[in-house]
């Protein structure tokens, strides 16, 4: 690293380039940020001194680049600075008399462009690709470009036709000359054994700081030659940014941990960076390639609408819904062999069935889920192509924490445990049992809601109807899965009595209704007999093997 003072006219000379990355942010300086830059050259214009003033610094590293055209230099920081410097120099040059043709020259053909060469190596500065358009219109004096560019230089123009604080016309060749030898900043060109991602990274981290992603789209993109970014940029990491929007971040994180490795939210930068610094760019590309190409596969497990295969995409619904993000180191790597065409849409369906059900059966049984996150880590080492038995064994093999609850553990929770309190879940595990009714046409349950059949406060019938010990019975069955429904007759059923109730239910179309037809009354056994009831279709739909551990 090269630190040292230098007129900042300096940036402008010379067969050079300054290349504002294609990561950095477009230009953004507005009208004070302008009144703050003209009031430092005012001042040096207006002062008889040949004291100079500083700028603040400026920190390059040498770009990669193709071997031919003109020097290339990433502008780290003191983006925004150099591309006000440059607007100025336009602004100046457009002030500047007819008689001052010198002086337009010199900015015109020596300080704004590399007039010997063409394209893109045309301009000294090279802002990123959104400013292009406006910055090259300023340039060539061509046709105005509404920006915010635009408006930088319209605003120094109307300085410039001002008066000094004398009452004399502002002098647009003195001004040239005050930018020219009175603007001093302090140079920073990184060397090669520097790090200018790091550099770049503890420098922006000033202002807001940077999220995981862009510290990694930042990374990717420094690692290929200033001619490649874009391309890279356009194809590669911009469709996958679009697709994922929120959720980029998580799913790096995501496909750093299909190697079994656990990875924090703080670390995907780190972790990638040391993964990554070894390769060469062939096989930096390949490796964003693969993230572009999994990334459509992660979309489809946080929106399954966007999976084709209808029982593919019911099962992801009902996994989203349940939240078992700690399963997708796995199943993005079972996702990507599916696609690969080395498993089949019934293994990956039957993958997924799998996880419902060792998601379903610890919920219900209310086992701790501090170990899900090792638990999936290391099937997703483990995996290679095995089938759905492999991954039956290596779940009900756990025990403790780790348990995949058994028949008996699970029919006992399913009986007593609260699930209303889960309401998102309880409204999933409700519409699953409506589901493997199988109804030749199903009901519509969008508009439902979930009903108490003993309602949540006891009127005097209901008190009544329970007899002795009611508040107790009615505390602990009231939550249960064995007293909840579905329906959108909520309003109008309330605190009724059972038989009015009864009555409501018999018209309904969703078919968990049917059941209270045959019941006489509506009690703790009740509760309890229809809970059993149910339970023969939680087995059809979260079934787990039997002979192994608990």
């Amino acid at each position: 690293m090269e630190a040292s003072p230098t007129q900042v006219i300096n940036f402008f000379n010379g067969f050079k380039q300054s290349v504002i990355p294609l990561f950095q942010r477009p230009y953004e300086w507005a009208q004070k940020n302008w009144q703050t830059l003209w009031d430092d050259v005012f001042e040096r214009y207006e002062a008889d001194s040949k004291v100079e003033h500083f700028l603040g610094a400026i920190v390059t590293s040498p770009a990669k680049s193709v071997p031919v055209g003109v020097s290339k230099f990433l502008v780290i920081d003191g983006q925004q600075r150099l591309t006000t410097l440059a607007i100025l120099l336009c602004a100046i040059r457009d002030s500047l008399p007819a008689e001052a043709k010198p002086e337009r020259n010199r900015i015109g053909r020596h300080y704004l462009v590399n007039e010997d060469y063409e394209g893109w190596d045309h301009f000294k500065l090279l802002p990123t690709q959104p400013d292009r358009a406006g910055f090259d219109a300023l340039v060539r004096n061509g046709e105005p470009v509404p920006s915010r560019m635009r408006d930088a230089y319209e605003f120094f123009v109307a300085r410039i036709s001002e008066k000094d604080s004398e009452g004399n016309q502002i002098d647009p060749v003195r001004l040239l000359e005050t930018v020219e030898h009175r603007l001093m900043v302090v140079s920073i060109n990184l060397g090669d054994t520097d790090d200018p991602y790091l550099i770049f990274e503890s420098l922006n981290f000033k202002g807001s700081p940077l999220t995981q992603a862009d510290l990694v789209r930042n990374y990717f993109l420094m690692r290929f030659r200033v001619d490649e970014q874009q391309a890279i940029y356009d194809t590669l990491w911009l469709p996958m940014q679009e697709r994922l929007g929120d959720h980029i971040t998580e799913f790096m994180r995501v496909h750093l941990m299909q190697d079994g490795e656990e990875v924090s939210k703080s670390e995907v930068y780190s972790v990638l960076k040391r993964r990554l610094q070894e390769l060469e760019s062939p096989g930096i590309r390949d490796e964003l390639l693969r993230m572009h190409d999994m990334s459509q596969l992660y979309l489809r497990l946080v929106e399954p609408s966007r999976e084709s295969d209808i029982a593919l995409r019911k099962r992801l619904e009902r996994l989203t819904k349940f939240e078992v993000a700690t399963s997708y180191p796995f199943l993005v790597k079972a996702y990507t062999r599916y696609r690969l065409g080395k498993i089949s849409a019934t293994t990956l369906d039957a993958f997924m069935e799998i996880i419902e059900s060792y998601a379903v059966r610890r919920f219900f049984c209310e086992v701790p889920t501090n170990q899900l996150k090792r638990i999936y880590l290391g099937l997703a080492k483990a995996y290679i192509d095995q089938d759905p038995a492999w991954l039956s064994s290596q779940l009900s093999s756990g025990a403790h924490g780790r348990r995949w609850p058994k028949d008996d553990e699970f029919k006992a929770a399913w009986r007593n445990f609260a699930v209303y309190f889960r309401r998102d879940r309880c409204r999933l595990v409700l519409e699953a049992l409506e589901t493997a009714h199988k109804h030749k046409e199903p009901a519509d349950c969008k508009d439902a809601t979930i009903e108490h059949v003993l309602p949540q406060s006891m009127e005097t019938w209901w008190s009544t109807h329970l007899g002795d010990n009611a508040d107790i019975t009615h505390e602990q069955a009231a939550h249960t899965i064995g007293n909840l429904t579905l329906t959108a007759y909520n309003p109008e059923l309330s605190n009724s009595s059972f038989p009015e109730k009864q009555k409501l239910f018999a018209g309904s179309h969703i078919s968990l209704n049917a059941y209270f037809a045959k019941a006489q009354s509506w009690r703790k056994a009740e509760i309890v007999e229809r809970a059993d009831s149910l339970f023969d279709l939680a087995l059809r739909l979260w079934p787990r093997p039997e002979g192994t551990s608990a």
